[in-house]
């Protein structure tokens, strides 16, 4: 696997499998790979259930996390943020 290393989160080229604070390695279908890519692109790991929705075209964001390893990864790597919004649990960003 091409991985790239940026804080708590390995991962491929293209989202497709990661390895979270050294878990073992998660497989995500495209969209819960898109979803994962847009929220570690973003300042904060986080962005609005809206900005996810729009820019995925896509349902409710945990109904994308109901198939494969989707359970253990919003589980593991996703966080409780304030209702409308979707946040990594990783270390915020230095600025």
């Amino acid at each position: 696997m091409s991985t790239h290393s940026k804080a708590e989160l390995e991962f491929s080229d293209d989202y497709r499998t990661i390895i979270f604070k050294g878990q073992p390695l998660y497989h995500l279908t495209p969209q819960q790979a898109a979803i994962v890519k847009l929220l570690h692109q973003s300042r904060y790991y986080e962005a609005s259930t809206q900005t996810i929705r729009k820019q995925m075209k896509c349902g409710p964001i945990h109904n994308s996390f109901k198939t494969g390893d989707g359970p253990k990864i919003w589980k593991n790597v996703f966080v409780n943020r304030p209702r409308g919004f979707y946040r990594l649990n990783l270390t915020p960003k230095n600025d």
